[in-house]
């Protein structure tokens, strides 16, 4: 498990959007955790679960605008 901060959530969910044309609502950009972490996991098969895109407009703005 790896815990990751609401402005890292958000640059995930920009990520995708921007550069994979994938929307992701906060709990299902784990692409998150994979930025934390992603160092550590060189060389290893990694498996990310993107979920959903029930995402506020609200949120989705300060997302892309972070």
């Amino acid at each position: 498990m790896q815990l990751v901060s609401d402005e890292q959530m958000f640059r995930a969910i920009s990520r995708l959007l921007l550069e994979e044309h994938v929307l992701a609502e906060p709990a299902g950009a784990a692409t998150a955790v994979f930025l934390a972490i992603g160092t550590s996991l060189a060389g290893k098969s990694v498996v990310l679960l993107v979920t959903g895109a029930n995402i506020p407009p609200e949120v989705l703005r300060h997302a892309v605008s972070a």
